[in-house]
């Protein structure tokens, strides 16, 4: 257990959370230096980027309604709480939003910089390459090189394009616990509704994530959320 404080806000790093990001980021299928490399690169910038992620929440909550923010990072991800904060509708919208919001911030300062120095063709050419694994257009000379010559350099470009993309993107699909299922929960009552919500987009999540991509953590993450969200569904709809 790992704790410290940041920006007068209290953070914890519980060991799943290293054990987890180790599997996300290919530690079972890293057999060489350079595997190992990129992994320890990609959980650095994980945990750089969900604490960005979750500085968004507190953050934002502790301007709009006080309180004693805390983070918490663990198995799927991260928490932020915002103890005694008073936050009217609107402002909760607010502080749930500025966690995707400051992901996609980061990975647009990233991109910034990516297309400053590659250029638009290099710079189209690795972005997709790293978000879809499916480059658009010819790569530069630039690019190439950075491929070749520089691997420490593009594995930090790739984790910070990578995770900050996905994890946003991902975070604001209408399924609870995640920013998309808590900002749902806001506007949709009763809330047993908003947790039918979440069960069945959580399945078809998990379904098209693990036929139509491959991506068992994704698939197995989803599958849980819609499990125990259909549970509480259940327990709560009458």
């Amino acid at each position: 257990m790992i704790r410290f404080t940041l920006f007068r806000v209290p953070i914890e790093i519980q060991p799943w959370f290293w054990i987890t990001g180790a599997l996300i980021g290919g530690a079972i299928g890293t057999t060489d230096q350079i595997g190992l490399m990129r992994l320890l690169i990609f959980m650095a910038v994980m945990t750089i980027s969900i604490l960005v992620h979750e500085f968004g929440h507190a953050l934002t909550g502790r301007y709009l309604g006080g309180g004693s923010p805390r983070i918490v990072l663990w198995a799927f991800g991260g928490m932020a709480y915002n103890q005694g904060a008073r936050l009217s509708r609107n402002h909760l919208f607010w502080m749930i939003f500025m966690g995707p919001a400051a992901g996609f911030i980061l990975l647009a300062l990233t991109l910034a910089v990516v297309f400053l120095i590659y250029g638009v063709q290099g710079g189209t050419w690795l972005t997709t390459l790293i978000i879809f694994n499916e480059p658009v257009g010819d790569p530069t000379i630039e690019a190439l090189t950075l491929l070749r010559d520089h691997l420490p350099r593009f594995f930090i470009l790739d984790a910070l394009i990578w995770i900050n993309f996905w994890w946003s993107v991902l975070n604001l699909i209408p399924v609870l616990p995640l920013d998309g299922g808590r900002i749902a929960e806001l506007y949709v009552t009763p809330r047993h509704k908003a947790l039918l919500i979440s069960a069945i987009t959580g399945a078809t999540v998990a379904a098209v994530a693990w036929i139509g991509f491959d991506r068992l953590y994704t698939a197995v993450l989803f599958g849980y959320l819609a499990f125990r969200n259909y549970k509480d569904y259940q327990s709560k709809k009458w």
